[in-house]
């Protein structure tokens, strides 16, 4: 017996279906008029992990465990490939691996309760021998010396490590070569038994689909239960003090990153959501392409492209990055800590703020009528306690107050760190880093 849950959101209106049935994620159902049907299967494992707990035993996760979980399991013990099945469904499949999520999701047009029950099948029946673990491995190691050569990529860790070096969130997803080498098929169904549960995943649908529809999709699938399992988070360790660090590599121009790790929100999911509505106003203002930063910075001849923000906000690692192309990238920082320091003294004013926020707004909007952006956006805060279209409603209480308070409390022209990868001068064998 299922238990169905409607939440109606008639300012919107949108609803959407929560279904709990034992042996099942918990489902939630997004009801669109669409030729495509989306679903996406969220396991809560990701880089992040590093250790966890069964019953009173605390066991080891090695780097890159959980991606290389999320490529093995495609791999059917009857020899066939579960992306083949999807495809030959008429299912885009796909997969990936974040610091704290795996996620193994599909689209289609047609053949979708078939197409369901593959996903749900081939998640729940690993298959790992000593010869596919050995093969797979090849693949992941170049994936991840692609990983290392990238200058972006390299940017990214780079500026990570100096934010976090203590946290899991510096390393690669993939796992370091040594690592990866040492992952075997007893290490892979031991995390997989762990994590791989029905209570440590959600289901997100998309589509013109009732409960009904996706309940007879799934009639006869069961995944595991346990409640001996328990996720432990890594600490993300003090605030670090502002760095620069440059490197070399394959790049024609420097290229630059300014970075601040910022105070992880706590309290309530929904507070926690308003003061990062609050930093995502704060970063528009300071470096959207309209901006008094950007137009002095092309003025002085220092970018030519818009510089790109980032931000993310996962348990214990919250920081927001500013990076870019620039000849001159210590200007850059200068100048951007100085309008850092004149958004902290004099904050935004009203005008500003209210067309920020209407901003913020209709592109949150808008993305309701997106169904594979929808299903998205479920799938990325419902773990975090945040409802998509009641978060909606929470830009009305954004007042210039609380948005200048909140940017006071978490920015910090003396916490920014500088992040640099210069054009290569030697070789790229005697390239090093250079702190």
């Amino acid at each position: 017996m299922a238990d169905v849950e409607l939440r109606e959101y008639p300012a919107f209106r949108e609803k959407y279906w929560v279904i709990r049935r034992a042996g099942l994620p918990e489902i939630y159902l997004i009801p669109k008029k669409r030729s495509t049907y989306y679903a996406s299967l969220r396991v809560g494992i990701g880089s992040y992990d590093r250790t966890y707990r069964v019953g009173d035993r605390v066991y080891p996760i090695l780097r890159g465990c959980a991606h290389f979980l999320e490529h093995k399991l495609f791999a059917n013990p009857d020899g066939t490939d579960a992306m083949e099945t999807l495809r030959d469904l008429g299912a885009d499949a796909n997969a990936y691996t974040t610091g704290t999520t795996t996620c193994y999701l599909f689209s289609c047009r047609e053949n979708f309760a078939a197409s369901l029950r593959e996903l749900l099948n081939f998640v729940s029946t690993p298959f790992f021998t000593r010869e596919n673990v050995a093969a797979e491995k090849k693949i992941i190691l170049q994936e991840a010396a692609m990983h290392r050569d990238a200058p972006q990529s390299r940017l990214y860790h780079a500026y990570l490590a100096q934010l976090y070096p203590d946290h899991p969130i510096r390393d690669e997803i993939v796992g370091t070569p040594g690592s990866i080498g040492r992952i075997t098929p007893a290490h892979l169904m031991r995390v997989y038994s762990a994590f791989y549960h029905a209570g440590n995943m959600q289901l997100f649908i998309s589509g013109d689909l009732t409960p009904d529809d996706v309940l007879a999709a799934l009639s006869g699938v069961s995944l595991p239960v346990r409640d001996d399992f328990v996720r432990i988070q890594p600490a993300a360790g003090p605030i670090t003090k502002p760095s620069a660090r440059t490197m070399h590599g394959r790049v024609n121009k420097p290229l630059f990153a300014v970075s601040q790790a910022l105070p992880e929100p706590t309290g309530d999911p929904i507070e926690k959501h308003r003061r990062m509505l609050a930093v995502s106003i704060g970063n528009a203002h300071l470096f959207s392409d309209s901006g008094a930063l950007y137009t002095a910075l092309r003025k002085e001849g220092l970018l030519t492209t818009p510089p790109a923000c980032f931000a993310e906000w996962n348990p214990g690692v919250c920081f927001v990055s500013v990076s870019g192309e620039s000849a001159r990238p210590k200007i850059v920082y200068d100048m951007i800590r100085e309008s850092v320091r004149d958004l902290i003294e004099n904050g935004i004013g009203e005008e500003d703020v209210r067309r920020l926020t209407r901003a913020e707004y209709a592109g949150d909007v808008a993305g309701f009528d997106d169904a594979e952006g929808l299903t998205d956006a479920f799938c990325a805060l419902i773990p975090e306690g945040i409802d998509p279209y009641r978060s909606a409603s929470v830009f009305t209480t954004l007042t210039t107050e609380y948005v200048n308070s909140v940017l006071r409390e978490v920015w910090s022209p003396d916490r920014l760190h500088l992040t640099v990868i210069r054009p290569n001068k030697r070789t790229v064998s005697e390239t090093e880093d250079e702190e």
